[in-house]
């Protein structure tokens, strides 16, 4: 047996080091798959821990150990993949891209597809539902009327993180409240000055993106034309298509358990899609396991060989399967990178070497909010990210008299400004797989969460210079004047 040691700094910062660039080389400049990228770096990982004493078996144990963890998430990523097979099947998503066709300007559609997200996702307090229902009709009805898809899925993971952080049925704005030792109302308090500045200029943005690439004519195409006549064909459009998705709104915010409510929600669908449309159930079953196929019409006597062809890249989505070989298959494979991080040391010794540039009140938020986001960029786990980074910097906030606000706020920043922008993260791979577009692709266009970091250091800077002035230890003051300078 080796002796285990503690990794050097060199070896702890290696693992980060390579994962970056191999994805910034690697990935975006030579194309070559994130799969392949991620085996590579969880084997830089190895080596380290390999070589301060850890045995294979104990990085397999860390490993099964992470997946264990994350096991609950995965199982909602492969339910979310029923979900939109079966709105596909039950004509839920169909009838949402055929009225936002026919009363949307294309003009809109863009700043259209972030109001909503961000809508749905402040009700339901999730963004991975209001990405896989509202976000997917939105990608929908962008490419029936030729809007670039990546723009589109700025705006919807822009809109989607906006109410993940104001709301108050959230999991991370409840996890943040309570690692800081504060009220909820107390955290989205606190959140409220960033999220609304950043949302007003995200609101701008995408109104500016949607009119330069809106072409002046209102008018719908004979492209789009036929597609909403061929979804109108193939459907049977009434209310009852809305019962799926207030199951998962309404009992969302009512704290039911996501994966319940998007079995249920599927099952509805399901029945809706036999009784309402005319489908086979054996083709319910299958849109559910398989995902939707345009096929399953020629059971109502539809030719599907007149269907328009861009209809096929609309529909034919979803399932079980979808998920297990896109979004699980990148869990499998991104979770050894973060696990054997964890437990050859190398994570604690990033974070050791990183409180060290703690000298100030400034100092110490930006430190807890790198800290924050590097935990959660190689475990790929927000919420285990949060409740770390609260028990390691929660003394320092109140030592230098900062109110505990402004830590909760710094670490729901570092987990849901983030993860959705790096390849690799189970949030961003999610998203990706959802909407279709590459993590590379959509990253420039989520106006949400880059304004969101920017606003966030001015604010803490901001914040700092106040506080520092300051000549009270009162907590209640320091928050006043924390107001005064939002």
């Amino acid at each position: 047996m080796k002796s285990k040691r503690t990794p050097t700094n060199f070896e702890a910062f290696l693992p980060i080091i390579v994962m970056a660039l191999m994805v910034l080389v690697g990935n975006i400049i030579m194309g070559i798959r994130l799969e392949f990228l991620l085996i590579i770096a969880s084997i830089f990982s190895a080596i380290i821990a390999i070589r301060v004493g850890i045995s294979w078996d104990e990085m397999m144990s860390a490993y099964t150990k992470k997946f264990s963890d994350a096991f609950p998430a995965i199982l909602i990523l492969i339910a979310i993949g029923g979900v939109v097979g079966t709105w596909m099947f039950s004509g839920t998503v169909p009838m949402m891209i055929y009225y936002g066709l026919k009363f949307l300007n294309p003009k809109f559609v863009v700043v259209t597809a972030f109001l909503v997200t961000a809508l749905v996702s402040t009700f339901t307090g999730t963004s991975w539902g209001s990405a896989a229902t509202s976000g997917v009709a939105f990608m929908g009805i962008a490419q029936s009327m030729g809007i670039p898809l990546p723009v589109v899925a700025g705006a919807i993971i822009s809109g989607a993180f906006f109410g993940d952080k104001v709301s108050p049925v959230s999991d991370t704005t409840n996890l943040s409240a309570m690692s800081s030792e504060i009220t909820v109302y107390e955290h989205i308090k606190g959140m409220l000055p960033n999220v609304i500045i950043s949302g007003a200029l995200s609101l701008i943005a995408f109104t500016i993106v949607g009119s330069y690439y809106f072409n002046g004519n209102s008018e719908l195409t004979d492209t789009t034309l036929k597609i909403m006549s061929d979804l109108n064909s193939i459907y049977n459009f009434n209310i009852a298509m809305l019962i799926p998705p207030i199951i998962v709104f309404g009992g969302g915010y009512f704290g039911i358990s996501p994966l319940l409510l998007m079995l249920g929600s599927s099952i509805t669908a399901m029945l809706i899609g036999v009784f309402s449309n005319g489908f086979l159930f054996n083709d319910a079953a299958n849109a559910l396991i398989s995902g939707f196929n345009i096929s399953m019409a020629e059971s109502v006597g539809i030719n599907v060989v007149d269907i328009t062809p861009r209809l096929l890249g609309l529909l034919n989505r979803g399932g079980f399967a979808s998920m297990m070989g896109g979004a699980v298959l990148f869990c499998f494979l991104a979770m050894p990178f973060g696990s054997f991080m964890e437990v050859s040391g190398a994570l604690d010794k990033v974070v050791q070497q990183m409180s060290k540039a703690i000298t100030g009140v400034f100092s110490l938020t930006t430190v807890t909010f790198f800290t924050g986001g590097i935990m959660n960029g190689i475990t790929g786990n927000g919420q285990f990210s949060i409740m770390t980074t609260g028990q390691l910097f929660k003394e320092s906030f109140k030592k230098q008299g900062v109110p505990l606000s402004v830590l909760s706020r710094t670490m729901e920043n570092s987990m849901t400004l983030l993860e959705s922008l790096l390849p690799w993260h189970v949030i961003a791979i999610y998203m990706s797989t959802t909407l279709g577009v590459f993590t590379t692709e959509y990253v420039k266009w989520s106006f949400f969460n880059i304004f969101g970091i920017f606003v966030f250091f001015i604010q803490t800077y901001m914040l700092s210079r106040k506080l520092n002035k300051s000549n009270t230890s009162s907590i209640s003051e320091y928050e006043t004047a924390a107001n005064e300078t939002i």
